[in-house]
C-alpha cells in the first residue's frame, strides 16, 4: 500500500481551522483527523474531521453504550464529538468503520499518571 502524506500547506490549514473552531467554541482541545480517501473509486483525496473532546455526559454516554456494542457506541461518540469537517466520515459506514473508528481512540485516551504508594 502506498503511504500517502499531507503537504505542509494542507497541514497548516487544518491546523489553522483546528485553532479557529478551537477558539470560536471555546473548547480545551479539537482534534482534527485525517482520513485518506481511495480516489480509484471517487473518493476524495483525503477526509477531515474537526473533533472535540468528549464532554462528561457525551463520555459517559460513550462508556454505557461500549458495554452493549462498542461500534455502535464509537460511531455515537464520533456523532456527539463532530464539530466541523467532512460529515460522511460519520455518516458513511466504510469511511467510519475502516477510517475515523481507527483514530477515535486519540480523543478518549487517558492522561499518563501513577500512584504513589506510602
Amino acid at each position: 500500500m502506498e503511504e500517502k502524506t499531507l503537504s505542509l500547506e494542507q497541514e497548516t490549514e487544518i491546523k489553522k481551522k483546528a485553532q479557529k473552531l478551537k477558539e470560536e467554541k471555546k473548547l480545551r482541545k479539537i482534534f482534527p483527523m485525517v482520513i485518506f480517501g481511495d480516489t480509484s473509486t471517487g473518493e476524495k483525496e483525503f477526509y477531515v474531521a474537526y473533533m472535540g473532546e468528549p464532554t462528561f455526559p457525551q463520555f459517559s454516554k460513550f462508556m454505557a453504550a461500549s458495554k452493549r456494542d462498542e461500534v455502535s457506541a464509537m460511531r455515537a461518540l464520533a456523532k456527539d464529538c463532530f464539530l466541523d469537517g467532512d460529515k460522511e466520515l460519520v455518516d458513511n459506514e466504510s469511511l467510519f468503520l475502516y477510517g475515523l473508528m481507527g483514530q477515535l481512540s486519540e480523543i478518549i485516551a487517558t492522561r499518563q499518571s501513577t500512584l504513589v504508594n506510602f
